[in-house]
């Protein structure tokens, strides 16, 4: 993969586009299809960690894919280099579903929660969240781009999984799953009800979508804890496994 920049920048961040110019972009790759949330790009002279992945307008009304970039060290050289891909850690989003969160009436405890205990137990190299309104079309078109468009290792939605009449997290995540993971939801469900039984209600799922794995968690600060830490010894050889890691289980 090579790596193209237009003038030495100064900025700690940038746009990189895929394949070719364009106004808005400070640089370009060649090749690079297959670039996740969390990649590291490092050229001779300076590396860049991808952060978020957007779509920039053309001319001719077509888009060409792009990535957010933030300089993690060195400088940036005008011309063309050759590059390469590293993986410093993992890669995690969050969907906070809160009705009254989305509207500025309540403060996303459970969230950051989620990004707290995650760093705890893996290395988390990127971490970003959303607050969401309690929506099936917003919640779908947030999954799909954090795990096919942005390609986060880690997909963690918290809140929606009871039986209220806003409560719509399962139902849209599961057509969305390539695989189920019901060893992950009943590990879930045992620890959450060791503390109380109305964990019994959750209908919570966990899975596959493309190469990122997806868990649903509750609501609250306190159960997403107790939920995630019944789960994160298997996280990392989990997502492992989903990315072709080839060596043997029983290692």
């Amino acid at each position: 993969m090579r790596v193209t920049w237009k003038d030495a920048y100064t900025a700690a961040a940038v746009i990189i586009g895929q394949g070719r110019d364009h106004p808005l972009i400070h640089g370009w790759f060649d090749g690079g299809v297959d670039l996740r949330a969390g990649d590291v790009i490092e050229d001779p002279h300076c590396c860049v960690q991808l952060e978020n992945r957007i779509r920039l307008c053309l001319e001719d009304g077509l888009f060409i894919p792009a990535w957010v970039g933030r300089k993690e060290k060195g400088v940036f050289v005008p011309g063309e280099f050759s590059c390469a891909r590293a993986r410093r850690g993992f890669s995690l989003a969050w969907i906070t579903l809160s009705d009254k969160g989305s509207r500025g009436e309540r403060v996303d405890a459970s969230g950051p929660a989620i990004r707290d205990a995650a760093m705890e137990a893996m290395d988390i190299s990127l971490a970003r969240g959303m607050i969401i309104p309690d929506e099936p079309e917003i919640l779908k078109a947030a999954l799909v781009d954090s795990c096919l468009f942005q390609g986060f290792d880690l997909v963690f939605t918290t809140g929606g999984t009871g039986v209220g009449p806003r409560d719509i997290t399962p139902e849209v995540t599961l057509p969305l799953l390539d695989k189920r993971l019901p060893g992950f939801e009943r590990a879930m469900t045992q620890a959450s009800l060791a503390k109380t039984p109305h964990a019994m209600i959750s209908r919570a799922v966990a899975g596959v979508m493309g190469l990122s794995l997806v868990v649903n968690l509750p609501g609250s600060p306190k159960a997403v804890r107790e939920n995630l830490h019944a789960i994160l010894p298997a996280l990392k050889h989990a997502v492992e496994k989903l990315q072709g890691d080839p060596r043997d289980c029983g290692q």
